[in-house]
């Protein structure tokens, strides 16, 4: 009796089942080109075309338990969408450079802006579909209104103190209002781990700081010893010791404030990634190490830059291959017996805003 139920609880425990992704970049840069070449033609007009097959690439190779993912917007939609966000954008720009007192209409944006992030959660999760069930998004627009407005101007005007909070309230608002099918996600990222995540992240400032610091220091240093040299002057040490070190302090001052928010997003995004569950009983995972998923990015840059951009689909498949393998699902049962609903498919104008805007919310 008890060797049956040890083999019945061992049947019932959790499995992981890790995602992964089988792109390769020279094959990527083939669709990149392509997708660089017909968006420059076409003045644009292709850059719809461009932005399904990019996404059908990378959802159709990444895969989980032997599933793939599919990616489902029309590129007509898409265009559509992209014509009204620039044509709005531009009228925006031509009535503020005509008058200043256009300007008030930001607070129009920031009464809007819950509505714009709803629909365009609820339009990226819908085009969204593994094992043919759909992923769906129903949002309030209070709640989007406290988490992603207020909450993060409240913590701007606490010099950060409640970021973690911030993060906590958008993550969760996301994770709550996700589906999958039938099925729902709950996010409960604990505040306490994201506070952990924040002073992580100040000593990663620090540390960075110091670092570039240093770096300015000699180099500040050289360059004016060797000017003094040149010139005969005779306060070579003055200036070694003022104007290299607060132009390195600068320097890394700027360097690790740009990289502390990669730093804290990684973290951000192992915590809640943990803390959410599918239908109750499926545990997501996320084991990003930080500091790699910084040297990531900044190495794409670099590489980005020296290639002259031939190098940057190298770097999309780089940094997408790295979050998916860092990514999983503690699965208490198959994931076969899920099944499909009727859900609103959000707007995709606004999801074409946050698209050319460069914002991302999402888990």
């Amino acid at each position: 009796m008890t060797s049956l139920k040890t083999a019945a609880a061992s049947r019932e425990a959790p499995v992981h089942l890790g995602f992964s992704f089988t792109g390769r970049a020279l094959e990527y840069f083939g669709i990149w080109i392509v997708n660089l070449l017909l968006s420059i033609i076409t003045l644009g007009i292709y850059t719809a075309w461009a932005k399904v097959r990019r996404l059908r690439y990378f959802y159709g190779n990444t895969w989980l338990d032997g599933h793939n993912f599919e990616y489902h917007a029309r590129p007509v939609k898409i265009l559509i969408g992209r014509i009204i966000v620039v044509a709005l954008l531009v009228a925006y720009n031509l009535l503020v450079s005509i008058s200043p007192i256009f300007g008030l209409l930001i607070i129009l944006y920031l009464l809007a802006f819950p509505w714009l992030l709803n629909k365009s959660m609820a339009f990226n999760a819908r085009m969204t579909s593994y094992r043919n069930v759909r992923l769906n998004f129903r949002g309030s627009y209070w709640g989007a209104f406290l988490a992603f407005v207020i909450m993060p101007i409240v913590a701007l005007l606490t010099a950060g103190l409640l970021f973690p909070l911030a993060s906590k309230l958008s993550n969760d608002y996301i994770g709550r209002h996700l589906g999958y099918g039938s099925a729902r996600f709950e996010t409960r990222a604990p505040l306490k781990a994201l506070y952990g995540n924040l002073g992580a992240t100040i000593l990663f400032v620090i540390m960075v700081t110091l670092v570039c610091a240093g770096i300015g220091f000699l180099v500040g240093s050289s360059l004016v010893t060797a000017g003094n040299m040149m010139q005969g002057g005779g306060d070579e040490l003055l200036d070694v010791l003022t104007f290299g070190p607060v132009t390195g302090a600068l320097i890394g001052g700027y360097i690790a404030l740009a990289l502390a928010y990669l730093f804290y997003a990684a973290g951000v995004r192992n915590i809640a990634y943990n803390h959410t569950v599918l239908d109750g009983q499926h545990q997501l995972t996320s084991s990003v190490n930080r500091m790699r998923y910084v040297w990531i990015l900044v190495s794409n840059l670099f590489a980005t830059i020296l290639s002259l951009g031939l190098l940057r689909p190298w770097a999309a498949i780089r940094t997408w291959r790295y979050l998916v393998s860092s990514t999983g699902l503690l699965a208490a049962g198959p994931l076969d017996d899920f099944v499909d609903e009727a859900a609103p498919e959000g707007n995709v104008g606004a999801a074409e805003f946050f698209d050319i805007e460069g914002i991302d919310f999402g888990l």
